[in-house]
This record gives structure tokens, C-alpha cells and sequence, in this order.
């Protein structure tokens, strides 16, 4: 089993958080600290994770991220971030995530910036994916049919309620190059039980573009463990192959 979206954070070199997350500055409520973090990861008998640059704390300095999967060992990975604007390094990461949150008045994320950053993924040989808000899915998809033999994933499959909202799902599912994080945000948001919501991504997806994520420890009103049971209980009924391309092969294919 691996962990496609997980967070760490150097308490001492935090700043302000421009992203406007309703969870505020969660760093101060739960040790997201590399060690605390691998350490949960490892008791609940997760293999291995991709290390998610923390932008609220860190802003687009993914030094922390590097330096913890390098910490950490075989299993570990990470990936950085960009916003609209400014320098971008892919130097000891698997993977780049364009990061428009809060949504701006004007989408970037099919803009040549945007455009730029892909390709500059796949010259290095790391994947992209984007988190943005479902304002901008439209602006997903505009930027998978640019490249698309290029796999990108949508963190929190664009804060969709993926059991009710057809139209978004659908415009992302389209796009046969778009993969779908199922982070723990997606089983909370869904109006459905976790099995339904697993079941929604399949219908639309299909089983090998969906990655099961975490989002510990910005989700840290649940434990570590109950994160880890939730993913597996929403899976439990489907066969042992779909359960494994989910929680692990997905994962495997885009980051590591």
C-alpha cells in the first residue's frame, strides 16, 4: 500500500499562509514533523508515500518535502510546487504540482505557463498534477488534450462531490490521460458511503486512474490508521486486482 498525497512541515520555517485553507495553520494543531510522519505512516503498515510540498506552510519552497523522503528511504518520494508565477526546481522530486488555490479571477491552468510547466515534466521525467478548485476543472481538461500520452493527476479529484456532481466528474473522467486522487477531502465531501464513492470514480475513471491519498496530516481529526482503514473498507468488496491498482499500482505508476 502506498500514500499518494501526504504532507510534512518544519515547523520552525513556516509563514504565511496564502491559500486561504478553511483548516487554517493545521501545522500548529497535529506534529507534521518528518519523523512523526513516517513513523504513523510506517505503524499502519503503509509501504511507502509521495511527500506533497505543504504550500500553505512552505509556499513553493520544497527543500522540507526533498529532505524528508530523502530521510525516509526506498518508498519515499516527493513532489514539489508551482504557482502561476515564479522559479520552479524538479531537483530530487517525482513530481510537480501546479497549485491554484485560492481560485484566481483568472484561470492559469491551461495557460502557457501552465503548458510550459508540463512539458518541462515530461522533459525531466516527473509527473504533473494540479490542484485547483472545481472553477478551473474546465481548465483541467483544456490542458490534458495539450498532451495527451502525458498522465495528470487532479489532487482531491478537484474538490468534487464525486456522488452527486456528474458534469465535473465527467469532465475530468473524459480526459483518458486525467487520474483521479482519491484523498480522504473526497470520501468526506461525497454525500454517499465510501464504497459508493469508490464505485463512482470507477464508473467514470475506470481502476487504474484513481490513487488513494491520504491528506494526513492536514486530516488529522482522524488518526493515521483511520485513514488507512477508511481506504481499505471503501475498497473491500472490489477484487484483489482493483483494490491493489488503487491503493498501490497507480501510485506506483505516476511517482515512483
Amino acid at each position: 500500500m502506498l500514500d499518494s498525497h501526504l504532507h510534512v512541515v518544519d515547523v520552525a520555517r513556516t509563514g504565511a499562509d496564502s491559500t486561504t485553507n478553511p483548516a487554517g495553520a493545521w501545522w500548529h494543531r497535529v506534529d507534521a514533523s518528518p519523523a512523526a510522519v513516517v513513523a504513523r505512516v510506517r505503524s499502519a503498515g503503509v509501504n511507502g508515500a509521495v511527500l506533497v510540498q505543504a504550500v500553505g506552510a512552505h509556499g513553493f519552497n520544497a527543500e522540507v518535502a526533498r529532505k524528508a523522503a530523502k530521510m525516509a528511504g526506498p518508498g519515499w518520494v516527493a513532489v514539489s510546487a508551482a504557482g502561476a508565477t515564479g522559479a520552479v526546481s524538479l531537483d530530487g522530486v517525482t513530481g510537480l504540482r501546479l497549485f491554484s488555490v485560492p481560485a484566481p479571477a483568472r484561470s492559469w491552468i491551461d495557460s502557457e505557463r501552465a503548458r510550459m510547466l508540463v512539458q518541462t515534466c515530461v522533459e525531466a521525467d516527473v509527473t504533473p498534477s494540479v490542484c485547483c478548485l472545481r472553477d478551473e476543472i474546465g481548465a483541467v481538461g483544456r490542458l490534458a488534450d495539450g498532451f495527451r500520452d502525458v498522465e495528470i493527476a487532479v489532487d482531491h479529484t478537484g474538490f468534487v462531490n464525486v456522488t452527486t456532481d456528474t458534469e465535473a466528474l465527467q469532465a475530468l473522467a473524459g480526459r483518458e490521460n486525467v487520474v483521479a486522487k482519491l484523498s480522504t477531502g473526497v470520501f468526506d465531501l461525497a454525500t454517499g458511503s465510501p464504497r459508493q464513492v469508490v464505485n463512482a470514480l470507477i464508473a467514470a475513471f475506470g481502476t487504474e486512474r484513481i490513487s488513494w491519498g491520504s491528506d494526513h496530516p492536514q486530516v488529522h481529526d482522524r488518526s493515521y490508521a483511520d485513514l488507512v482503514a477508511l481506504a481499505r473498507t471503501a475498497v473491500a468488496h472490489l477484487p484483489e486486482t482493483t483494490q491493489d491498482a488503487i491503493l498501490h499500482t497507480t501510485t506506483a505508476r505516476l511517482w515512483f
